[in-house]
């Protein structure tokens, strides 16, 4: 072999190892999803939802007004748990937008919206069009009739994820629900 093709099969040889790092590095440039979701609570407006996503996940956090607050309380004989709305005057709600029973997605129903048992005037929050379930506000599964059968109709609440509050009014999401 000539001192030329030699020569020429290194160059091959590292053009080629060149162009397989370049592929390797290139790969490795997938977007990654951050480590935790920040949400500054002074910028989302009070008494509705606002919607994120996180780990592949639908997430709503509601910052709550006063009258928000006295309609969930009034609301808690009507949820399957009877969750208790804390009487310090909670500021938000962060809950994961997966009924846990199916999986499948809640869609947002404001205030006043037409509801599947439509006994008591809707106050606003969710419901699953593919099990019927509603929650309110607070995430809370809601009883939708008082005759109903807990055994076979009974629903979850809605999951929250793992969150600190930094600051007084950063909220950060460290792990949503599983799906």
């Amino acid at each position: 072999m000539t001192p030329r093709r030699v020569l020429l099969v290194i160059a091959l040889l590292v053009a080629t190892g060149a162009w397989v790092a370049l592929v390797q590095w290139m790969a490795g440039m997938e977007r990654k999803e951050p480590a935790y979701l920040e949400i500054d609570l002074a910028e989302i407006p009070a008494g509705s939802p606002k919607f994120y996503s996180f780990q592949q996940t639908p997430l709503a956090l509601v910052r709550t007004t006063e009258a928000m607050l006295d309609d969930l309380r009034a609301q808690t004989a009507y949820t399957w748990h009877r969750r208790p709305i804390a009487a310090g005057r909670p500021s938000f709600f962060v809950y994961s937008l997966v009924n846990p029973a199916d999986g499948c997605e809640v869609e947002h129903l404001p205030k006043g919206a037409e509801r599947y048992a439509p006994v008591r005037p809707w106050q606003g929050g969710y419901r699953d069009p593919c099990r019927f379930g509603e929650w309110d506000y607070a995430g809370r599964a809601i009883k939708q009739y008082a005759d109903q059968d807990a055994r076979l109709l009974q629903m979850a609440d809605l999951d929250v994820p793992d969150f600190e509050v930094r600051e007084h009014h950063i909220l950060r999401i460290t792990r949503a629900p599983a799906r």
